[in-house]
């Protein structure tokens, strides 16, 4: 062994200073950078991707939603106007329907959470990851930089979250959905004949568009997305989060 690798050790040589690691940031520090500094955390997050916590703490808060508004729900009035607009059912065939849906309600919104969050969130990482293989800046991203991009951003809606519990203990749910309980939207506030323009009103609510700026800007700097990259991926989200509220809308 010579004297500098004695000295120093065998990759390192005299007057230079080995690099400082990157420390992982915790899910509380995710949790108020996206709202305090969200550029600096997703910088942080490109140089050492963390997603578990995160995703873990989302489902645990979905599930709670799930339970608490699968209880209080009025089952009826949530599906029977879906079930009147499908001409061939009989009205036995609804009251079968919704009575059997009725039992199990709580425990079908729990399962429903479990299954597709997780799902949705391994899939959206999967198509954001081939757009910024395509689209990168600079190095590839790695998928669990994709999965970093996809769940971290999702924390600005654990206050939403909370809002919709609050609302769910405060007053009757009737046939509403969780998100429109939240006094957050547009749609709260303005009632308007048209369900699917209703759907949209409840769409605009700031923490779900907080939600995607701040994925915009995961795209950009945890991914290293070119902004053309970025947009696209922004746009599949708004598509996907409009979409689905929209053509579900009855």
């Amino acid at each position: 062994m010579s004297d500098s690798e004695s000295l120093f050790g065998a990759n390192e040589k005299p007057g230079i200073t080995a690099p400082t690691p990157t420390l992982k940031l915790g899910l509380m520090d995710q949790f108020i950078g996206v709202f305090t500094e969200p550029v600096v955390t997703f910088k942080r997050l490109q140089a050492s991707p963390s997603w578990v916590g995160a995703l873990v703490v989302l489902i645990l808060t979905s599930l709670v939603v799930a339970a608490v508004w699968g209880f209080k729900v009025d089952v009826d009035a949530m599906l029977r106007p879906g079930f009147e607009a499908n001409p061939k059912m009989t009205q036995e065939q609804m009251d079968q329907a919704i009575s059997f849906m009725g039992r199990f309600f709580p425990f079908i919104a729990i399962v429903q959470t479990l299954i597709i969050i997780p799902a949705a969130v391994f899939f959206m990482a999967l198509i954001y990851w081939l757009i910024g293989k395509a689209a990168a800046e600079g190095d590839r991203p790695s998928y669990t930089h994709a999965l970093s991009a996809t769940v971290v951003p999702s924390l600005v809606m654990l206050p939403h979250s909370f809002l919709i519990l609050v609302m769910a203990f405060l007053r009757p749910v009737g046939g509403l959905t969780p998100e429109k309980l939240a006094p957050s939207s547009v749609g709260f506030f303005v009632n308007v004949a048209n369900p699917k323009l209703h759907a949209l009103l409840y769409a605009l609510d700031p923490f779900t568009i907080g939600s995607l700026v701040l994925g915009f800007l995961a795209f950009r700097h945890t991914m290293r997305m070119k902004t053309g990259g970025a947009l696209a991926c922004t746009t599949l989200a708004i598509l996907i989060t409009l979409g689905f509220r929209i053509l579900g809308a009855k």
